[in-house]
């Protein structure tokens, strides 16, 4: 295109433009189109980041919620063995004590009959 003003452009060391004016608005047109499509799949992959980074969060606050409720029926278990086993001895301690008092009312009665 233009080998005329390509020639004319070289001979008088660029007075005359070596692009025309439709040619350089042609390529601006083109720069201009590609930084577009460059700058809207720019802007989808951050729209496609941020939906990811969002599920992520999603996924860890569940994963915290889980560990959470885990813990506390962890908690919770330990806690209802734990009264179990104090139930169990409380219960064994009474009833020994009940024993040790009748067996003191036995030997009382026994120590009043061999008195009498």
């Amino acid at each position: 295109m233009g080998i005329i003003r390509k020639t004319a452009s070289i001979a008088t060391l660029g007075l005359i433009n070596f692009r025309s004016k439709s040619e350089r608005i042609e390529r601006i047109e083109k720069e201009r189109d590609s930084s577009t499509s460059a700058l809207v799949s720019t802007e989808e992959e951050l729209t496609q980041a941020e939906k990811r980074s969002e599920k992520a969060e999603h996924q860890a606050l569940q994963k915290a919620d889980r560990a959470e409720r885990e813990q506390r029926r962890a908690d919770h278990s330990a806690d209802s063995a734990l009264v179990g086993a104090a139930d169990t001895v409380v219960g064994a301690g009474r009833r020994a004590k009940r024993k040790a008092a009748r067996a003191a009312r036995r030997a009382a009665k026994t120590v009043e009959h061999v008195v009498d």
